[in-house]
């Protein structure tokens, strides 16, 4: 039996160290990958306690874990990192596109729309009260731009 490298038959315990490091070293730079080649190194340690192997052979062995493993980590956990559609900025933000009937008449250019519990005051064309409008954006803060459906 001869050594090649660092490596020998019967060496698995390298292999099982740099995986619980590797392991280990993603709790300092998580959502890295480094789970991935340090689960593919323990698993090799296991098949190298188990069934001993040329050191090129636990080479290739070790590069095809870790593609296979970082490609089935990336279809499990993939869709964690896909975001859902952007929050609005406010509330008020939140509730343009909707649409309202007006609670008390737009005149002089502002009046009041109520949504759920609340009283929000609108600017937009002079029209009365229980019109059907839709809010098309937001001014000042909270002030509600709507225009007549």
């Amino acid at each position: 039996m001869s050594d090649i490298g660092l490596f020998s038959h019967g060496d698995y315990i390298v292999w099982l160290v740099a995986g619980f490091i590797l392991c280990a070293a993603e709790t300092i730079a998580p959502g890295a990958f480094l789970i991935w080649i340090g689960a593919a190194a323990l698993i090799l340690g296991a098949v190298e306690f188990v069934w001993p192997l040329e050191f090129t052979a636990q080479l290739f062995l070790f590069a095809a874990l870790v593609v296979v493993l970082v490609i089935i980590g990336r279809r499990v956990y993939g869709s964690l990192d896909r975001r859902s559609a952007p929050q609005p900025l406010s509330r008020a933000h939140g509730l343009v596109g909707k649409e309202f009937f007006l609670d008390q008449p737009i005149e002089r250019g502002f009046g009041n729309i109520r949504v759920d519990d609340s009283v929000w005051r609108v600017t937009g064309e002079d029209m009365g009260a229980g019109a059907k409008v839709r809010v098309t954006g937001v001014e000042e803060g909270s002030l509600l731009r709507v225009a007549k459906v």
